[in-house]
């Protein structure tokens, strides 16, 4: 894996528009930039991280306003595909708790339209990490192609690969036909993060401990399940399992919240694995302390974007003010 603190994170995957309802207007939406890797690129970027986007930006008005959005957080677009399909769009609606809900308009637009010509054979040198998931990689056409990038990475050792499924019950979702990718796509991670939404769609039924021991005898790295008010469970590396309380939050919605948690873990991967270590032994290295320390972090970050409409996630010095409010967590229960 390259070395240094200034390597380049690559984020593969979708930038859409979310259509959220305006609080008070009947029947009225507004347009936020959204997508998990748009969110996660911000994300990273806004903690400053150099986080480089590789996805497909179409050329009209919702496209231009994506495009804006990742490079005022300053994002590198230089491995961004310019698209003359339409931007893809995801219309949420909120229940009473906040929690969003999603129908898609995703028939032929640009995020999923990849050509070979498009990605890179390889990742950049330089390159720390690369995180891919959510409909990017279930979408055909362009998402068999962005699998073989994340399996060449994975086998190659040239960095880091993240994956969230991020699983949406729509666009013709059938739990077989997930869960056989999802099982296919985690052998090419060193580091899976999924919701405990995600595991309730892919397994009825199953205990999230249950599955993400499963998952952790596959990959034998990092298995994170977000358990939204009920806190985070993860296994290190090691098969040390970790529980930690959820981030106190004034809840106004949850879009993005997962996203924000990813970016600020994957930061602190990155600032924690040593330079020029390779993947595994890398997380290895990671100790449950620092553990515990970065999961703390990257919920407090979700916590944060929960308290805003959209997927607004916090740059690196209100991130820091907001762990330090929030205090260390509550001890485990017994």
């Amino acid at each position: 894996m390259a070395a240094g603190v200034d390597a380049v994170i690559i984020v593969a995957g979708e930038a859409l528009i979310d259509l959220l309802p305006v609080p008070g207007g009947e029947h009225q939406f507004r347009a936020w930039p959204g997508g998990a890797a748009c969110n996660v690129a911000a994300g990273l970027a806004r903690l400053g991280r150099r986080a480089c986007f590789l996805g497909r930006l179409s050329t009209d008005s919702f496209g231009t306003m994506l495009r804006q959005h990742l490079r005022q957080a300053g994002v590198d677009l230089s491995l961004a595909a310019a698209a003359a399909e339409p931007t893809t769009l995801g219309v949420a609606f909120l229940d009473g708790h906040g929690r969003a809900q999603y129908s898609f308009y995703a028939t032929g637009t640009a995020d999923w339209q990849w050509a070979g010509s498009e990605l890179p054979a390889g990742l950049p040198a330089g390159t720390r990490a690369l995180y891919v998931g959510a409909l990017a990689l279930r979408l055909p056409p362009g998402a068999a192609l962005l699998e073989a990038l994340m399996q060449r990475a994975y086998e190659r050792d040239e960095a880091l690969v993240f994956f969230d499924p991020n699983v949406r019950d729509s666009l013709g979702f059938s739990a077989g036909a997930e869960r056989a990718r999802v099982e296919r796509q985690l052998r090419s991670a060193h580091v899976l993060k999924a919701s405990q939404d995600d595991i309730g769609l892919l397994y009825p039924g199953q205990d999230h401990r249950d599955v993400a021991a499963a998952w952790h005898r596959v990959t034998s790295g990092v298995v994170v399940v977000t358990l939204g008010a009920d806190g985070v469970y993860a296994i290190w590396a090691g098969g040390e399992q970790i529980t930690l309380p959820a981030a106190p939050a004034d809840m106004v919605d949850t879009v993005g919240a997962g996203d924000a948690f990813t970016s600020a873990l994957l930061d602190g991967l990155a600032a924690e694995i040593p330079p020029g270590a390779a993947p595994l032994p890398g997380l290895a290295q990671v100790g449950t302390k620092a553990a515990r320390r970065l999961l703390w972090r990257a919920s407090v970050s979700a916590a944060y974007t929960c308290e805003r409409p959209g997927a607004e996630s916090a740059d690196a010095r209100t991130l820091a003010a907001a762990v330090e409010r929030a205090g260390r967590p509550a001890a485990p229960p017994p």
